[in-house]
C-alpha cells in the first residue's frame, strides 16, 4: 500500500519540520489542515481565540460548500493545506493512529481543544473518504454538544477499532457497540526495533534493572504522586539492591524535568543506584533499551506497553480514562494498573510483579500471539479494494 501521514502540526510550525524527522526516513508527512500555526512561543488568549474561531470558520465554510467548492476552498486554505486535503482526497482509507485523544475534561478549554482536534474527521467526511479509527481508547467525553459531535464521528466512521474493553463499558453514553465497532489491542506492542540504534546504557545484568517512565500529573495530585515514585525506588534500592533506570518517555513535555525531581528526594545513598536519562530517544529505540530491564514502571502507558512489546512485566500508573487499566485488562494483568496514587499500593504491586515476572512474561508471550492475529484478521477484513 501507498502510505502518507499527516501531521498534526501546521506548515508554518517548527515542530513539522524537525518532528517527524524519523519518520519521514519511511513515509512521506504532510502538514496539518487545522494545525495551530506558529504565532510565537507564548500564545495568549485572544490569540488562540481568533484562531479558533477563524478554523471554525473554515470547516463551516468547507463543510457547506457547493460542487465548486474547489474555487473557494483556495482562498480558505494555504498552499500547503490545499496540497494535504488534494491527498486526503485520492486516498482510499483515511486512518486516525492508535492512541487516546477523542476525549475531553469538563472545562471549556477542553472541549474546544476536542472540537478542534476533530475538525480533520469532518474533511474526510466532506470528501467521503472510508475513516478508519484504528486501535484507540475512547472517552471520557464530557457536554451534551461534545458527545452528540463525537457519537456522529463514531457513527459515520467506516470502522472503529477500540484498543480495550473498558472505554465500551465505563461510558455508555457513547456509540462504542455498533456494526462498525470491533476490539483488538495497541498496535504499539508490535512495533518493529530491528533498525533501532543500539543505545550503551550502565546497565549491569548481575543486578535487578527496573526501568522508570515519569510525567507530571494534576496538580492536586502532583505531590502524592512524586512521594509514591520516591517510596517505590527506595523500596526496590532496599529491598533488591536494584538499578533503577528512569527514561524520558516524552521529551516535548517536562518528563526530565519531573524526573529530576524525584531524583533529588532520594538518600544519597539510594542515588547511587539510579540512572537518570535525557537523551531523546526514537520509538523503536525507546522499545530497544526497555527491553534490557527486568521488570518496569510506566506512568506514560506507551512506555509499557513498549516494554511489554519485548516481554518486559509491567506496572502501569494511570492518569486518565480507561486506557491502563482497559490495556492491561487484555492480558490479565489488570491487577498491575495503579489507579490510586498510593506509596503502599505501588510497592505491593511492583514486589508481586518482580517476584512472578517469569510466569508473566511467559503469559504476555502467550497473548502476543493471539492479538497479532487478531489485528491480521481485522486489518485484512478492512483495508481492501
Amino acid at each position: 500500500a501507498d502510505i502518507e501521514g499527516v501531521s498534526t502540526y501546521n506548515y508554518s510550525d517548527p515542530c513539522f519540520h524537525y518532528e517527524h524527522l524519523f519518520l519521514k526516513k519511511k513515509i512521506t508527512v504532510l502538514p496539518s489542515v487545522f494545525g495551530e500555526l506558529n504565532i510565537g512561543r507564548y500564545k495568549g488568549v485572544i490569540s488562540k481565540s481568533v484562531r479558533f474561531l477563524f478554523d471554525s470558520f473554515r470547516i463551516l465554510m468547507f463543510w457547506g460548500l457547493p460542487s465548486g467548492w474547489k474555487i473557494v476552498r483556495k482562498i480558505l486554505f494555504s498552499k500547503a493545506e490545499n496540497a494535504t486535503i488534494d491527498r486526503i482526497a485520492e486516498s482510499d482509507y483515511i486512518i486516525s493512529k492508535g492512541g487516546s485523544f477523542i476525549c475531553n475534561e469538563n472545562t471549556i478549554r477542553e472541549k474546544i481543544a476536542l472540537l478542534r482536534f476533530v475538525y480533520i474527521f469532518f474533511v474526510a467526511f466532506k470528501l467521503n473518504r472510508k475513516v478508519v479509527i484504528l486501535c484507540q481508547s475512547v472517552g471520557p467525553v464530557y457536554g451534551g454538544f461534545s458527545r452528540k459531535l463525537i457519537n456522529y464521528l463514531l457513527n459515520r466512521s467506516h470502522t472503529v477499532v477500540l484498543r480495550e474493553e473498558l472505554c465500551r463499558t465505563n461510558y455508555d453514553y457513547l456509540d462504542l457497540k455498533g456494526s462498525n465497532i470491533c476490539l483488538s489491542n495497541d498496535i504499539a506492542f508490535y512495533l518493529n526495533t530491528k533498525d533501532a540504534e543500539t543505545k550503551v546504557l550502565p546497565i549491569d545484568k548481575s543486578k535487578l534493572n527496573i526501568g522508570f517512565t515519569i510525567k507530571d500529573v494534576t496538580p492536586s495530585l502532583r505531590q502524592c504522586y512524586l512521594k509514591m515514585i520516591a517510596d517505590a525506588i527506595t523500596f526496590c534500592v532496599e529491598k533488591y539492591n536494584a538499578h533503577i533506570h528512569i527514561f524520558p518517555h516524552v521529551t516535548i513535555d517536562n518528563d526530565v524535568e519531573v524526573s529530576y525531581k524525584v531524583h533529588k528526594m532520594l538518600s544519597d545513598a539510594c542515588k547511587g543506584n539510579v540512572f537518570v536519562y535525557n537523551e531523546d530517544y526514537t520509538a523503536p529505540e525507546l522499545k530497544k533499551v526497555y527491553s534490557g530491564m527486568n521488570v518496569f514502571v510506566g506512568t506514560r502507558l506507551h512506555s509499557t506497553i513498549f516494554a511489554m512489546g519485548e516481554y518486559v512485566p509491567s506496572v502501569c500508573i494511570s492518569y486518565h480514562g480507561t486506557k491502563s487499566l482497559g490495556i492491561f485488562n487484555n492480558y490479565g494483568l489488570g491487577e498491575y494498573a495503579v489507579t490510586e496514587y498510593s506509596s503502599e499500593d505501588l510497592i505491593q504491586k511492583l514486589q508481586k510483579l518482580i517476584e512472578k515476572r517469569v510466569v508473566i512474561a511467559d503469559e504476555i508471550k502467550k497473548m502476543h500471539v493471539i492479538y497479532k492475529q487478531r489485528h491480521l484478521d481485522i486489518f485484512k477484513s478492512i483495508f481492501h479494494k
